[in-house]
């Protein structure tokens, strides 16, 4: 019971542990660690939906992966080059843009900069450092995905319709905890994503 109860918290295993909810989906066993999704075509699948899916709802914008007024250096060539691990990034005024994973500055038309640049950023995450109301939504709204793209059974589809969204239910309450959104300064909720 102990060791159950040990894997249970053991951050670097939720990865697996999503991924073994949506073998299930499909009524596969499931996997005993990472090095075995080598070898089931199904768990690869299944870990490429939940990269997929988890990258789709962080770029929704999230008090945790977001950072405003995030300043920028350039380079000793003068670029500004943009991260792998950022999923959006953009300014308020439009000026600058992303372009070839550089910023970009639409009004002098150049890609070089001689200061900082101040971006609003959203980021990507590890999925084993992720809260676990973030990290269930993630898990529910791929095992939904996989299992349709997999199997299709229409019934667990539509059954699992209302864990979706009671899962979303539980991350947004979760980020409202935490995003200190004011309606009458913050826009949280007049756009798209917060912005």
């Amino acid at each position: 019971m102990a060791t159950q109860l040990e894997a249970q918290y053991d951050s670097q295993k939720f990865y697996l542990q999503s991924i073994n909810v949506m073998l299930q989906m499909i009524n596969q066993l499931p996997i005993e660690n990472e090095s075995d999704l080598v070898d089931v075509l199904e768990a690869q699948i299944a870990s490429s939906v939940l990269i997929e899916t988890k990258k789709e709802v962080l770029s929704d914008e999230w008090d945790f992966n977001r950072d405003e007024a995030y300043s920028m250096m350039p380079d000793t060539n003068g670029f500004i080059n943009v991260p792998a691990n950022i999923l959006d990034i953009y300014d308020t005024t439009g000026q600058n843009i992303m372009r070839d994973w550089r910023l970009y500055n639409k009004v002098s038309q150049s890609a070089l900069y001689t200061e900082a640049v101040d971006m609003s950023i959203v980021w990507d995450m590890d999925f084993n450092s992720l809260t676990h109301p973030i990290r269930n939504y993630i898990t529910v709204r791929a095992a939904r995905k996989f299992q349709a793209r997999q199997v299709m059974d229409t019934d667990v589809y539509g059954y699992t319709q209302h864990d979706e969204e009671n899962a979303y239910q539980i991350a947004r309450r979760s980020e409202a905890r935490t995003g200190r959104h004011n309606m009458l300064t913050s826009g949280f909720g007049t756009t798209v994503g917060g912005r």
